[in-house]
């Protein structure tokens, strides 16, 4: 789970292009659905979209209804079609239409694509769903002051987040206080039932996991197979408040150390020779005194921003470009883009909302002051003596201010033992951990399938290192074939710093 941009993005996989022969699962036919599926805008891939109605309020089946937006790109061999394929978005808030439209039609591999219909959606009050909608100004106000630095800042982020959490909910009405995870896995089924299929096969990424989860305990026999790709651990121990800020503190620590541990070792490094972590806590400490500035703009740079920088480390092929920062901000001199990384929103596409519309129904955060804030802050920061923070671990404060409840409280998942699930983590994964993985395939008594690098999920592909044969010929053998790994199957990591 990143931290939000104000405009939509996708996902972040890498498509994977794979050529070997599976064996055959049978034909199977879906029932006529009724569903009007046309061609998705703003493409001229073969994406079909459309539009199924639910209840508001699944409480309520027979009370006010909305829509939930999906799209799909149909087996390629249909003679050979095995069923629906379905991803599940992450985010939370992830267009899973815009991204099925940008990745023109292919979010799994070929051949996945082959024999299933591939379909996913938007989460209701995503883009093409019934909205939620929120002050933009609004949305940006309060996520600026989520470094609070005393108690009178913790209590002018609260009353902005007070703000906006009411803004939202004037503006959208009803549907504010019924997008939890829950919600969202009875439209998934709802999306089964219209599609004629009596099961279904899924993969889940990230927040797109939870639902995974939810869906394999509460609908098992609607159950082909699942993936859960990138893991967040929903146990009340795995999703408390201090397991959340310290879990991604961590992992940037981790990742940070190693980044270090080869610029020093790496004479094409832009620090190689100067001591890589002392560097960094030189910067550090004078970002904290506020005597750290950016050569490109002459702004100050505080310590959360250079904390942002440091997400640099998470990927090796960005290691060069990081060092060189880093060099830049040291010496006062060359590109160091330390305010870069909010993109203004595209144009037709709606704006990134606020992951409190989501996250605060299915996570209990509550920071009663700033003084409990500043505990975790400073034991964070003494545990973890380099990157002392993680960004990600700010979500912690996503939901102080929030007006709504938490209908879906984090509880460990009971899930039958013949519900077919295969759960896949990445060991260096920085948004959700790799121990988030362990955790969720211990629970589930599902085998875990390791990716031993770095990135955020891996399946079909990762960034510039390509996809990982052995994730891809495991994962597709179990969608197709039923075939799980073998637990504790690990796949070689592919990324060569650069």
């Amino acid at each position: 789970m990143k931290r939000r941009p104000l405009a939509v993005v996708g996902g972040g996989l890498v498509l994977a292009l794979l050529g070997y022969l599976v064996t055959s699962a049978g034909p199977s036919t879906a029932a006529e659905s009724g569903i009007d599926w046309q061609q998705c805008p703003d493409t001229e891939v073969k994406v079909e979209c459309a539009t199924v109605n639910v209840p508001l309020d699944w409480s309520k089946p027979d009370g006010d209804k909305i829509h939930i937006g999906i799209a799909r790109v149909k087996a390629k061999d249909s003679a050979n079609r095995i069923g629906v394929a379905m991803m599940d978005p992450g985010g939370p808030g992830t267009s899973g239409v815009l991204d099925m439209i940008r990745r023109k039609g292919k979010v799994f591999s070929d051949a996945v694509h082959e024999r299933f219909d591939v379909v996913t959606y938007d989460a209701r009050g995503v883009n093409t769903s019934s909205r939620v909608v929120c002050d933009e100004a609004l949305a940006s106000k309060a996520d600026k002051l989520l470094t609070p630095q005393s108690q009178a800042d913790f209590d002018k982020m609260t009353a902005a987040k007070i703000e906006l959490s009411e803004d939202c909910r004037r503006r959208t009405g009803p549907l504010y206080d019924h997008t939890d995870n829950r919600s969202v896995v009875k439209d998934i089924d709802a999306i089964r039932a219209a599609l004629g299929e009596e099961t279904i096969t899924q993969v889940g990424y990230s927040y797109g996991s939870l639902a995974i989860q939810q869906y394999a305990e509460m609908f098992p026999r609607r159950v082909r197979a699942l993936v859960s790709d990138g893991n967040a651990d929903r146990s009340p121990k795995g999703a408390s408040l201090a397991a959340w800020v310290d879990d991604h503190a961590r992992i940037l620590e981790r990742n940070f150390i190693a980044f270090a541990d080869w610029c020093d070792r790496t004479s094409s490094c832009a620090l190689y020779g100067k001591d890589t972590k002392k560097v960094y806590g030189e910067l550090r400490e004078r970002a904290r005194a506020g005597k750290l500035t950016d050569p490109d703009t002459g702004d100050a740079v505080d310590f959360y921003q250079l904390n942002r920088l440091t997400g640099g480390s998470n990927y090796p092929d960005n290691w060069s470009r990081f060092a060189t920062r880093l060099k830049g901000l040291s010496e006062g001199k060359g590109a160091t883009s330390v305010g870069a990384g909010r993109a203004d929103a595209a144009a037709g596409v709606p704006p990134r909302l606020p992951h409190e519309v989501w996250f605060c129904h299915d996570f209990d955060f509550k920071v009663k002051n700033y003084a409990e804030w500043n505990k975790l802050v400073k034991r964070t920061a003494a545990k973890y003596p380099n990157v002392q923070w993680s960004d990600h671990s700010t979500h912690a404060l996503d939901c102080v201010g929030y007006t709504g409840k938490v209908t879906n409280p984090p509880r460990t998942p009971k899930i039958d033992k013949s519900v077919k699930l295969v759960v896949v983590g990445n060991l260096y994964d920085f948004a959700t951990v790799y121990e988030g993985s362990q955790a969720v395939a211990k629970q589930t008594r599902a085998p875990l399938l390791t990716y031993e690098g770095y990135g955020h999920t891996i399946y079909p592909g990762i960034g510039a290192a390509g996809p990982s044969t052995c994730i891809n010929q495991a994962v597709d053998d179990f969608l197709i074939n039923l075939k799980k790994p073998a637990n504790g199957t690990r796949c070689p990591d592919l990324e060569s710093p650069k």
